[in-house]
């Protein structure tokens, strides 16, 4: 997946660029951003990118600068895997990880992945009067038969954007056993890699012990998230970013150098009869100000579109 330079008229003629800040670049080329729109917030551009040890042949990544944040760019891998009665039907750490975007009129980014027994819907939504992008996953079960653990991952990551970076996990807020606190605070040294870990929602077990996972180094630690928003801070806590997911059942950092991810993550749908459709949803926040300041954006948009 080698970078190749792109002239203008194969650049219009492969790509489709509208109003909202959005280009969608062909597959193998990065392009140029297109101008953005007075006073918008967000810039959005889709690429095919390598990433050393993770994704070595290349994978597609949304892309998403926010203004007044210049040097920070953010990665959204939407989604990054789907599973399907317990096993991964597609993921973008295999062979194939492009994934064809399209774009409407309002702004909005679609990319569909259909089987012989579901179809999957993933878009993303920009809402510049709320500082927020919302995604949604949407099952259909094309079969004549019951489908059961329908799920997604997806990843939001830090890795272009170094003001929001924390080695330690020193600026990562969750509200872990009902307190918000940063994860540099739980023993993460307990994980088979530190840089890796994760927390379940209250009640999904009544264990309080660390869960080692081997065939991908990482922990799912003793403490419990009570509340669905993984937050990153920026150096001096004046911007804050962070993902939340409706039913949300986990949370989950990666802080290696290569993504520097955070996510949160939806129970799985636990039967889908034939025919019916369900959503998995969530948003991602900006805000100008500390995980304070993003924690009340959330509650404000919360009566709105998103549950806990």
């Amino acid at each position: 997946m080698k970078e190749k330079p792109v002239c203008r008229r194969d650049f219009l003629k492969k790509s489709l660029v509208v109003a909202s800040g959005i280009t969608i670049i062909p597959r193998f080329v990065l392009g140029s951003s297109i101008e953005k729109k007075f006073n918008q917030k967000f810039n959005i551009n889709v690429y095919d990118r390598m990433y050393d040890c993770h994704r070595p042949k290349g994978c597609t990544v949304i892309a998403i600068e926010y203004a007044d944040w210049p040097g920070n760019e953010f990665g959204l891998w939407l989604p990054e895997s789907i599973s399907v009665n317990e096993k991964t039907m597609w993921a973008n750490w295999r062979e194939d990880a492009h994934q064809d975007f399209t774009l409407d009129l309002q702004g909005r980014l679609t990319w569909k992945y259909s089987k012989e027994s579901f179809e999957l819907i993933s878009t993303l939504t920009p809402d510049e009067e709320n500082s927020c992008l919302w995604y949604r996953h949407t099952f259909r079960n094309k079969s004549d038969k019951p489908l059961s653990k329908l799920s997604t991952q997806t990843c939001f990551h830090l890795v272009n954007a170094p003001q929001f970076i924390s080695i330690k996990g020193e600026r990562l807020w969750a509200c872990l056993d009902g307190k918000w606190t940063t994860t540099d605070k739980v023993p993460r040294y307990k994980s088979p890699d530190p840089r890796r870990i994760g927390f379940l929602k209250e009640g999904v077990r009544s264990e309080r012990t660390v869960i080692k996972i081997e065939n991908f180094l990482s922990a799912t630690m003793a403490e419990t998230a009570h509340h669905p928003l993984f937050i990153a801070e920026s150096f001096g806590a004046t911007a804050s970013v962070g993902v939340a997911s409706r039913n949300f059942r986990s949370l989950f950092n990666n802080n290696d150098s290569i993504l520097r991810c955070i996510h949160s993550e939806a129970f799985p749908i636990e039967k889908l009869m034939p025919g019916e459709t369900v959503d998995q949803e969530a948003v991602i926040l900006f805000c100008k100000g500390n995980y304070k300041v993003l924690l009340k954006q959330f509650e404000k948009l919360k009566s709105k579109n998103i549950e806990s």
